[in-house]
């Protein structure tokens, strides 16, 4: 029995990655402009559309998306499905600038998975003042304005930084992960109706930042237990076929 079990975890976890679905591929190396009203290159993704602010406030510029915390528009692109159980994992490069380091406690969120509408955004990710002499850190919440959890080391201006923020059906929790650290938010809490976007938000903050996205891969996980469930039914029939 305990061969059974184990080759049906091990097949559980080849079929959920076999299942990971890519929601949104988007480097962003197309013509400078509005981000609004383009598509994903190259792809899939659905055409990123405006929920809030002034239309054309975000702008493709050299390959990557300029989000400024001086402007207010906020866009999002589309699964084409909504999600309810599993994860999302949106995995991005990020390049911070500003006058002087991030100070204040505005915790103004720039990355989030969302409903497609205006205001069910789970997975809020901050950048912070740093903690420990760096230029800036990065902070998580699941549903809230401001950061819950905030990362243990800080980072410096003009350096690029791999990332993946994640939101988990199961737990209900939000995470953000850079290398081999990740940290989670501490609120539980489930959307209303699913999540079916990813967004990126304009909102002033203390430090007026300029944050550089690209190379944005949005996936989904399907939720490990069923997959390793239906791995454990189906080698069952596999013995008990075996035995006859």
């Amino acid at each position: 029995m305990k061969k059974i079990l184990c080759a049906a975890m091990v097949l559980g976890l080849f079929l959920v990655a076999a299942n990971s679905q890519i929601l949104v591929n988007d480097n962003f190396n197309r013509a400078d402009g509005s981000l609004v009203g383009t598509s994903p290159t190259p792809g899939p993704g659905g055409v990123w559309a405006n929920h809030s602010g002034t239309v054309g406030q975000m702008q493709i510029s050299g390959g990557q998306v300029v989000v400024s915390t001086a402007n207010s528009e906020d866009a999002n692109v589309p699964f084409g499905s909504t999600f309810t159980v599993g994860t999302l994992t949106a995995s991005f490069d990020i390049n911070v600038s500003a006058a002087a380091p991030i100070s204040g406690g505005d915790y103004e969120y720039f990355a989030h998975f969302s409903d497609g509408g205006t205001s069910i955004f789970y997975s809020r990710m901050d950048i912070v003042a740093p903690t420990s002499g760096g230029d800036y850190t990065l902070g998580i919440a699941t549903a809230t304005g401001t950061a819950e959890t905030i990362f243990p080391t800080d980072f410096n201006f003009g350096n690029t930084v791999n990332l993946t923020l994640a939101y988990d059906f199961g737990t209900g929790l939000s995470s953000v992960t850079v290398g081999s650290t990740t940290i989670f938010s501490t609120t539980s809490q489930q959307p209303p109706a699913g999540l079916s976007a990813f967004a990126l938000r304009e909102s002033t903050s203390s430090g007026n930042e300029t944050i550089l996205v690209d190379n944005l891969v949005v996936s989904y996980v399907p939720e490990p237990n069923t997959m390793v469930l239906g791995g454990l039914g189906f080698l069952t029939l596999l013995l008990a076929r075996r035995r006859r």
